[in-house]
């Protein structure tokens, strides 16, 4: 059985195109639904095994950033979506699908109750949105497919309201249970809250979190935005650099790692159902 994906659109998502090539460009094969079709078909949540919620800016963030989407899709697709997280599937949400994801409960869901909202992305501290690069160090103690075998990842962010903010209680569980995926980074030391490293101000530099699973992952930067070398913001240095010591670029970027391992993880199945 070769991996299907579904990526959510409608209501000010934006980047739905540049996902999917992500997942093609890896070999997978999905389609774009908008959210009010799946709501009228949500059997096809059972013919998917890879669902993403991409980046953009649902509803112009008027209630706060993913909060109307969450709420169309608690309201209208619940139990569907329910019963699709808690099958053997992967689940990634981008940005305001981050947002969307938080705010629907599907992490960190403590002792996998999915619902519950115990996590909250609020408004930038330095009160401006976010367009750059950053740097992130993917947590040794995270047990994601999403992340499988990936230390470090240059990939860039673009939000007003990416600020993980959390209680103490609930920190102390991320960082028990191995739930934070990702901080922020300045060079090869912690960003520890520092602009523009932290470039939100989150909480314990935090940058991306995951359920109890794994397979739900949630993160601000952009994966999808940083899948060629040619993207990146050092480009130029890069390839002066490879220029004068005789060497080749690698084509691909440090982003698309992460649609790799989802195909990974499907074909690994495979082989377990074949052998």
């Amino acid at each position: 059985m070769s991996a299907r994906v579904l990526i959510l659109s409608g209501y000010g998502l934006n980047c739905e195109e540049e996902t999917l090539y992500a997942f093609e460009h890896v070999g997978l094969s999905g389609n774009i639904i908008h959210i009010n079709d799946l709501i009228d078909t949500p059997q096809k949540l059972d013919e998917t095994q890879i669902l993403a919620i991409p980046g953009g800016f649902s509803y112009g963030d008027d209630t706060g950033s993913g909060n109307a989407f969450a709420q169309k899709i608690k309201l209208a697709l619940w139990e569907p979506l329910l019963n699709f997280v808690q099958r053997d599937t992967l689940t990634i949400g981008i940005c305001n699908g981050c947002q969307i994801s938080a705010n629907l409960g599907l992490v960190p869901a403590f002792n996998g109750h999915y619902g519950k909202r115990p996590v909250a992305l609020t408004h930038n501290k330095s009160a401006r949105y976010q367009c750059r690069w950053v740097d992130l160090a993917v947590d040794i103690d995270n047990r994601s497919p999403w992340l499988s075998g990936i230390e470090r990842l240059h990939i860039p962010v673009a939000h007003g309201e990416g600020r993980f903010m959390m209680s103490n209680d609930t920190l102390a569980a991320l960082k028990r249970n191995g739930q934070i995926a990702a901080r922020y980074m300045k060079d090869e030391s912690a960003a520890n809250g520092e602009f523009p490293y932290n470039p939100n101000g989150s909480l314990d530099d935090i940058a991306a979190i995951t359920d109890e699973s794994g397979r739900i992952l949630t993160m601000m930067p952009h994966p999808e935005r940083g899948m060629f070398t040619w993207q990146r913001d050092d480009y130029d240095r890069l390839k002066d650099t490879a220029r004068r010591t005789n060497q080749s670029l690698p084509e691909e970027a440090d982003g698309l790692a992460l649609f790799r391992n989802a195909a990974r993880y499907f074909e690994s199945a495979k082989k377990k159902e074949c052998a």
